[in-house]
């Protein structure tokens, strides 16, 4: 093995490890709080309750998540607002991101984020279009820090339609993470198919169930050599044609740490914000990804300065 792919398997060693123990503990504090906060949890619900008959209320709403609206959604309003600033990140932005900075500096992306798959198959497409699989949670805090990136990338391919804003769990690690979740959305590409699953709620219920593509690609891209043993199975996970994988985060979810939606919207076109040189500079290095999956188009951004920056990271 050569000192390259050591730095690397060290460096995906050693940031898998750290979210997966942050992880770890915070489910450990959500378990304490859980089983001492249960009383607690019962006169909040009996207060709800009769403020909501009170005011004539009916039922708790549900978010397109799938999560209570108290944890969750955002007006439709907001959504759009939100959905149209991501997809209008201007190039001229994401040109001057390049390639971002290396973590941890602010708004850094760790190295070796998108690895490259050993002895690749050929490429996974999708009627005809090469295909990037996504499985996530909503409740996951670097699921939330991903969606970001992967959506301001996959906007330069295609189009979505009805994302929905949520935060992650309040009781993981980096809590309350504003995002936007894939679940009941849809993406419509001349050059891709983007398939998503977001397999948990915010509240760690089942959503949507693993596909047989999603076990598959997961069974053999997310777990070692792509993954320190033991750190199989993380979220997030994506898959570029079988010629890419990420698994886990880009960058730190403290970025977007006790930031609106809104304000992570609108510093995306602030090419010296912390927001952008994290989200957008993941975007290049994911655009530079999904570039090489459709051979090399379209033409105008797979040449494009930024994304030739990043291109040289995979």
């Amino acid at each position: 093995m050569g000192k390259a792919e050591r730095n690397r398997l060290q460096n995906a060693r050693e940031k898998i490890a750290a979210q997966q123990a942050a992880a770890k503990r915070a489910e450990t504090r959500r378990r304490a709080l859980i089983a001492g906060g249960s009383v607690l949890a019962v006169l909040v619900i009996v207060v709800v309750l009769v403020i909501v008959k009170t005011s004539g209320g009916g039922s708790a709403g549900k978010s397109s998540s799938g999560s209570t609206a108290a944890t969750a959604s955002a007006n439709t309003p907001v959504a759009t607002s939100v959905s149209q600033k991501i997809a209008s990140v201007p190039a001229a932005t994401l040109d001057k991101v390049g390639a971002g900075v290396a973590y941890p500096a602010a708004g850094g992306i760790y190295p070796n984020a998108i690895q490259t798959v050993k002895s690749p198959p050929a490429i996974l497409k999708s009627n005809g279009k090469a295909q990037v699989v996504y499985v996530g949670a909503d409740y996951c805090p670097y699921c939330a820090a991903e969606r970001w990136a992967l959506t301001v990338a996959l906007s330069r391919f295609g189009t979505f339609s009805n994302l929905s804003l949520i935060h992650s769990s309040s009781t993981d690690v980096y809590p309350n993470t504003p995002t936007l979740s894939f679940y009941k959305s849809s993406y419509t590409s001349k050059y891709v198919v983007f398939n998503t699953t977001e397999a948990q709620t915010v509240t760690h219920a089942t959503l949507q169930p693993l596909t047989a593509l999603d076990k598959t690609l997961m069974a053999t891209y997310d777990a070692p050599p792509y993954v320190p043993s033991g750190y199989n199975g993380s979220f997030p996970f994506v898959d570029f044609g079988n010629q890419y994988v990420i698994d886990g985060a880009s960058y730190n979810p403290q970025t977007l740490a006790k930031l609106t939606w809104q304000q992570v919207a609108a510093d995306l076109s602030n090419p010296n914000s912390t927001v952008a040189k994290a989200i957008d500079g993941t975007a290049n290095h994911i655009t530079a990804a999904i570039c090489k999956i459709t051979g090399g188009q379209p033409g105008n951004v797979c040449t494009s300065p930024g994304v030739t920056a990043a291109a040289g990271s995979i």
